[in-house]
């Protein structure tokens, strides 16, 4: 009874010990993938705010010359506060010219959306 005792107040002990660990392990992932996650977020609202500018960009080039432009240098951007901050986020923005109409994309960090 006496060794049955002993093992028992181990295996009290060592059950604690082992999911503590568990959790130090896995606590440093968890908060890596909240903080890549929220990134992700965050890129993917800002890249469809920069999206809907290009497209409505497009949409004015369109009517003022009744075609879609060949490239997304023929746009016009200005220098409104909102622009500016854009014009980095720009550089990941895809467009093409299909044979009905246009395509707007962007490369991210965090893949490719169309």
């Amino acid at each position: 009874m006496k060794g049955i005792q002993i093992f028992s107040r181990q295996t009290d002990r060592t059950i604690p010990i082992v999911l503590s660990i568990i959790v130090l392990a896995v606590a440093p992932m968890l908060i890596v993938d909240s903080y890549q996650a929220r990134k992700a977020q965050q890129e993917f609202k800002r890249m469809n705010e920069v999206k809907a500018v290009v497209e409505q960009k497009v949409e004015a080039y369109h009517q003022a010359t009744g075609h879609y432009p060949d490239s997304i240098d023929a746009l016009s951007f200005t220098n409104s506060p909102q622009e500016i901050e854009m014009l980095p986020d720009l550089k990941k923005i895809r467009y093409r010219r299909t044979p009905s109409d246009y395509a707007v994309g962007w490369d991210g960090e965090y893949g490719y959306l169309r």
